[in-house]
């Protein structure tokens, strides 16, 4: 009888050590954003897909191994779920998404549960083409069902529901916690070109304030998914780069945050960059942008989530057989990408300034721009210099505080403890 009794209280608090492990054991995430892929079977190396490539900065013709490296270690590694928020394709190109697929499969015959939601690159893209010698030819683009259905194994045959007027759903990651995807990109509008800008729809945000309570009642924690940003990540974006952060944002932060939202994923601004908010009411959510995976720096994460909060950590992709100086060489393009838009930016706004004060202003700005896209923005002795350059052309009278500029909001962005 002693030995039943002593046998029943070692089963029982071997239970118990067994359930509060289980209960307190991270998920293991992986996180990829905007790849920009380009089927292979849609280009070549003429002069067409070159001309693409120098007109917009992003390296589509590396994606291909660029991404191939960046899967072929989520393989090797203990990831149980990977994230993708968007711009999975170059332009909504129907073979780029079936081969997009193709390229997961590995991790999905593994048992990683893939999701994804459509960016605005994804899906209704007028006039995607394919690059052959130095002519483009036009090729299918994809539907919102065709969407769903190539990507039925990446979230939507795992969804516990999806939403009617978008191509939105839930699914369980564990016991703990949902997955909530919001598709907030504006395909349905779409005429002669894409809608880089975002909205949330009154009957999509009804669906997303019902599954939220719904988890409440039911203690789960959420954690969502949105290829558009929640908040600001630098500051004044939403006054210089509207189109990047959802509209209506300022009411839908403090919203998701007070309905329970812990921390939602996005990307579309192709910066490594992560953001807590907090709402009026004290509430907490996290925007985890990660960078573009066809541009500096080439960023991919790894997510540990439970229900007291995250570890993130990231790694970035910085040669490939085909290009070992992808990185750097990008950083460059992208440096000159930021004075391009600083300089369209200050022209527009009306003001006349002498060409040498544009140019290091543009220089300014350029360097910034490649800062936030690697995250973990620090101003160095060189943007310290420009920025005392800047102000002697200016003729400024003021001290130039130099060591007191904060690029960065909290917290860190590239490797970082969060807890909810």
């Amino acid at each position: 009888m002693r030995y039943h009794i002593i046998l029943s209280i070692i089963l029982f608090f071997g239970w118990s050590f067994t359930s509060c492990a289980q209960e307190t054991q991270s998920l293991k995430i992986g996180v990829i954003s905007d790849p920009h892929y380009l089927s292979e079977q849609l280009m070549d190396n003429g002069s067409a897909i070159q001309n693409a490539v120098n007109s917009g900065g992003k390296a589509i013709t590396d994606v291909p191994q660029v991404l191939d490296q960046v899967l072929a270690e989520y393989l090797k590694s203990d990831i149980e779920v990977l994230l993708i928020p968007g711009d999975m394709t170059k332009d909504g190109e129907k073979q780029s998404h079936i081969d997009f697929v193709k390229k997961l499969q590995p991790l999905i015959d593994k048992g990683v549960r893939v999701f994804v939601v459509p960016g605005n690159h994804d899906v209704n893209v007028p006039n995607p083409v394919r690059y052959e010698g130095d002519k483009t030819y036009p090729v299918e683009s994809v539907t919102p069902m065709e969407f769903r259905h190539i990507y039925s194994d990446c979230g939507y045959n795992r969804a516990l529901r999806r939403d009617t007027a978008s191509l939105s759903y839930v699914a369980q990651l564990n016991n703990d916690t949902w997955l909530l995807a919001i598709d907030g990109c504006r395909y349905k509008e779409h005429t002669t070109s894409t809608i880089s800008s975002g909205q949330i729809s009154p009957s999509t945000e009804r669906w997303i304030v019902e599954i939220m309570n719904e988890a409440k009642q039911k203690n789960i924690q959420v954690v969502s998914m949105m290829h558009h940003g929640l908040v600001e990540h630098i500051m004044f974006q939403a006054t210089f780069f509207k189109d990047y952060v959802i509209n209506d944002w300022q009411r839908l932060a403090p919203l998701f945050a007070d309905l329970g939202m812990k921390a939602i994923f996005t990307g579309h601004f192709h910066a490594n960059d992560i953001t807590e908010y907090r709402s009026p009411s004290g509430n907490k959510i996290y925007d985890i942008e990660t960078g573009s995976l066809c541009a500096y720096p080439f960023p991919y994460r790894f997510v540990e989530l439970n229900k007291k909060g995250m570890k993130v950590s990231t790694k970035n992709i910085t040669s490939i057989p085909n290009n070992p100086t992808i990185s750097e060489d990008n950083k460059a393009i992208m440096h000159e990408r930021g004075r391009a838009i600083a300089i369209s930016k200050i022209r527009s706004m009306g003001l006349q300034l002498p060409d040498a004060t544009l140019s290091l202003m543009a220089d300014m700005i350029g360097k910034i721009f490649v800062m936030h896209l690697a995250g973990d923005e620090v101003v160095d002795e060189e943007l310290k210099t420009t920025i005392k350059q800047l102000s002697k052309e200016l003729d400024s009278s003021m001290p130039v505080p130099t060591d007191n500029i904060e690029l960065d909001f909290y917290p860190a962005d590239n490797n970082v403890e969060i807890s909810f």
